[in-house]
């Protein structure tokens, strides 16, 4: 869909951002080939529009500078994804205002914006817990889960046997549920 090249640095998105920050548009290239199809596959599960989800993505990525001189982001990935996820937000709640449309048609796109909120939060709080996995089954789970690698691929590609990569694949899933049921123990106390 966006054009991206090979990965090229091993800096960390937080390390990107710092030089961002400090005018060097080289790391916005960076940013880019990492957080575009992500980005672009919010906006469409949003505004189900190609061409919109396009458009909106190369606008955060023009207001990117300019957004991270104002903001204090520690960790750059659940942020710009709760930005692209607001921006989309403000593109329906626009369309609500100037469309005219029935009730109930009012109605079921609250409920389906409020599913989509849950399902977010969901995935924001996934992200939070898959960070405080061991290095091992961080990179399995993403390889493997997010990125939808084989187990052979995977182990190709973090230099592990099959047989570790179930290992930290398994524990790595124990683990996540473990971090979510103690997190969403914390949020009813």
């Amino acid at each position: 869909m966006f054009l991206r090249r090979k990965p090229t640095s091993v800096r960390t998105d937080e390390e990107l951002v710092t030089i961002l920050r400090g005018g060097h548009q080289s790391a916005l290239g960076e940013l880019w080939d990492r957080y575009a199809q992500l980005l672009f596959g919010v906006c469409m599960k949003y505004l189900k529009d190609t061409d919109r989800s396009k458009d909106l993505v190369t606008e955060l990525f023009t207001d990117l500078p300019a957004l991270l001189s104002k903001h204090a982001v520690e960790r750059f990935r659940p942020w710009v994804h709760t930005v692209m996820r607001n921006r989309c937000l403000l593109v329906l709640r626009g369309e609500r205002r100037t469309d005219h449309v029935d009730e109930q048609a009012l109605a079921d796109q609250a409920l389906t914006e409020d599913d989509a909120l849950l399902r977010e939060r969901t995935l924001v709080q996934l992200e939070e817990a898959i960070e405080k996995l061991n290095p091992d089954q961080r990179t399995c789970i993403r390889y493997f889960h997010l990125e939808r690698h084989s187990y052979q691929r995977t182990a190709e590609l973090t230099g592990l046997s099959m047989d570790q990569v179930r290992s930290h694949l398994q524990n790595g899933r124990r683990n996540l549920r473990l971090i979510l049921l103690h997190h969403a123990h914390q949020n009813e106390h």
